[in-house]
C-alpha cells in the first residue's frame, strides 16, 4: 500500500539547504511520500529531485488585489500590536529615518486610524473579511484546484509566512489536512505578518521561539510547539564539510600566510552604510593600524545587490570578493549544493575573525568558536543610521545574542579597529561566551537537529495521519 502523500513547498534557497541537503527528504520517505512544490524553475534541482523518484510540481503564484493587500496589512498592524515584541519601537524608529516630522505623525496617525477602527469592528470580523476576499480577489480558488489534484495527506511547511506557500497551506486547511511547521530561522516569528494558518504542530530553535509562538497565535498550546534545534547548522559538526585550509585558500584566491577577516554582509534594509565598515577595515590594514597584515574575505548576503558594495571592492586593497551562490541570488531562488555548503563551512572555520552587522552569522561562527564582532554606529556627517545600527543588537530575536556578551558589539571605528585587532592576538577572549551563543539560540550543540526534525515528522505522520488509516498505517 502507498504511504502517505507529505506536502512539502520548497520555496526559497533556504529550503533545498534544509529539506535536500541535510538529508532530511531521505529520512521522510521512510514514513511518506513526500510531493515538492517547487517555487522556481530550475532544471538541475527538478532533475535531481526526480531522479530520486520524488514527485515534483510547481508552487503557484499567489496573485491578490489592493483591497486584500490592504487588509492583510490591517491584520500584520493588530498581530504586532498582541506580540508586543520590544522590536516594534526599534522598526518604527528605523521607518523614521528619511522622513520629515510631517509624513512621521501622518505614518502614526493612519496605524492608530486602523488599529481603532478595528478595535470597533473586532478582530474576527477584519479576519472574516480577509477570508471573503481571499475567496473572491485572489487566485485561491485557482491554488486550491492545483493542491485537490494533488491529494496531500499532510503538508510541512518551512517559510509559511511567504505568500505563495501561505496559498497552498489555506487549500490544504481547508480540507483539514494536518499541517506542520518548521520554523527556518529564528527571526521568523518575530519579524513576520500574521500567518492565515495555523498549524496542528510546530518545530522551533529554541525556548525563545517558543514564546514568541504562544504571544502571537494565543490559538495554540504549548503542546503543539517541540524545540528541535536548527538542521542547517549540522553540517558544522561535520568534518568532511571542511576543505582543507590549502584548498580553501586556493579555491577562493586567498594569499597565503595572511590571516583572514571574513566580513559576511548583512541585508540592506538593516544597514545601507555597512559598506563602510568594510572600507575602514581594509583602510586600517593599509595604514598598518592591524598588526599581521591580515586580508578581509567579504562574502555578501544571498539577497543584497552586490550593487552597494561596488564603490568599496573597487577601491579597496586587502578584500577578496565571494558570492555565497550567484545563480538566482538576487531572488532567493538557487540550487544551494553541497560545495556551497562546504564553502560556507570552510569560510566559517578558517578565518580568524567575523565581522557581521546583528546577523545570524554570529550564530555560525560562534558555532566555530570564531570572534565575533558587531559594528553598532554610523559615523558619516549626520549619523543618520547610527541610533538603528545600535537597535539591531536589541531586536527581539537577537536580543539573547546581546545578553551573552559573545558578540563584541562596537560603537566606533576606533573601537572596531581595537576589537579586530585584539581578536587575531587573543582568540580565545569569549570563549565561554560564544558557547551560551551555541546553547542558548540552538539549544543543541550536537549536529543531530536533522534526526530531531525527522522524528517529530514521523510523529506527526503517525498521530495525524496513520493513526486515523488502518490502511496507510499497514502500509
Amino acid at each position: 500500500m502507498s504511504k502517505p502523500r507529505l506536502l512539502i513547498p520548497m520555496s526559497i534557497q533556504f529550503s533545498v539547504r534544509y529539506i535536500l541537503r541535510t538529508g532530511l527528504l531521505d529520512r521522510l520517505r521512510e514514513v511518506a511520500d513526500p510531493v515538492i512544490l517547487l517555487g522556481w524553475s530550475e532544471k538541475d534541482l527538478q532533475k535531481e529531485l526526480e531522479d530520486a523518484r520524488i514527485e515534483v510540481h510547481p508552487l503557484a503564484e499567489f496573485k491578490f488585489s489592493a483591497d486584500h493587500e490592504r487588509v492583510r496589512s490591517w491584520l500584520n498592524l493588530l498581530h504586532k500590536k498582541r506580540l508586543k515584541t520590544p522590536s516594534e519601537p526599534i522598526w518604527e524608529r528605523r521607518a523614521d529615518v528619511g522622513r520629515n516630522l510631517y509624513h512621521r505623525l501622518r505614518r502614526r496617525a493612519r496605524n492608530q486610524a486602523v488599529l481603532a477602527i478595528s478595535a470597533l469592528t473586532g478582530e474576527q470580523n477584519l479576519r472574516r473579511k480577509e477570508q471573503t476576499l481571499f475567496e473572491t480577489e485572489t487566485n485561491g480558488l485557482e491554488i486550491q484546484e492545483q493542491i485537490d489534484r494533488l491529494k496531500p495527506d499532510a503538508a510541512f511547511s518551512l517559510t509559511p509566512s511567504l505568500p505563495n506557500e501561505e496559498a497552498a497551506l489555506r487549500a490544504c486547511a481547508r480540507h483539514g489536512v494536518p499541517l506542520c511547521a518548521s520554523i527556518l530561522s529564528f527571526d521568523n516569528i518575530t519579524t513576520r505578518g500574521w500567518c492565515a494558518v495555523l498549524f496542528d504542530q510546530y518545530l522551533v530553535w529554541n525556548r525563545y521561539n517558543a514564546g514568541e509562538l504562544l504571544r502571537a497565535y494565543p490559538e495554540i498550546s504549548p503542546r503543539q510547539i517541540s524545540i528541535v534545534g536548527a538542521p542547517q547548522f549540522d553540517f558544522y559538526w561535520d568534518r568532511s564539510y571542511l576543505w582543507t585550509e590549502q584548498e580553501w585558500r586556493s579555491q577562493l584566491a586567498l594569499p597565503e600566510g595572511r590571516p583572514v577577516i571574513l566580513f559576511g554582509g548583512g541585508y540592506f534594509a538593516c544597514a545601507p552604510h555597512e559598506p563602510r565598515f568594510l572600507q575602514q577595515i581594509d583602510d586600517a590594514i593599509e595604514a598598518k593600524e592591524i598588526p599581521g597584515n591580515p586580508v578581509i574575505l567579504f562574502r555578501n548576503h544571498p539577497v543584497d545587490p552586490i550593487e552597494r558594495w561596488q564603490s568599496v571592492l573597487q577601491n579597496a586593497k586587502h578584500v577578496v570578493y565571494d558570492d555565497p551562490w550567484p545563480t538566482g541570488r538576487i531572488t532567493g531562488h538557487a540550487n544551494v549544493r553541497t560545495r556551497d555548503i562546504q564553502k560556507l563551512a570552510s569560510c566559517l572555520y578558517h578565518s580568524s575573525v567575523h565581522v557581521n552587522v546583528a546577523s545570524t552569522m554570529a550564530l555560525d561562527g560562534a558555532i566555530f568558536d570564531r570572534p565575533q564582532i558587531g559594528p553598532a554606529y554610523d559615523d558619516r556627517p549626520g549619523t543618520q543610521y547610527n541610533q538603528t545600527a545600535r537597535d539591531l543588537y536589541q531586536q527581539e530575536h537577537y536580543l539573547p545574542i546581546t545578553r551573552t556578551g559573545g558578540v563584541d558589539i562596537v560603537y566606533s571605528r576606533e573601537e572596531l579597529i581595537r576589537a579586530v585587532r585584539s581578536a587575531l592576538e587573543n582568540p580565545g577572549r569569549l570563549a565561554d561566551e560564544r558557547r551560551k551563543i551555541v546553547k542558548e539560540l540552538c539549544t543543541y550543540d550536537d549536529g543531530r537537529a536533522t534526526e530531531r526534525v525527522g522524528r517529530s515528522l514521523r510523529t506527526f505522520v503517525e498521530k495525524t495521519v496513520l493513526a486515523r488509516d488502518p490502511i496507510a498505517q499497514s502500509a
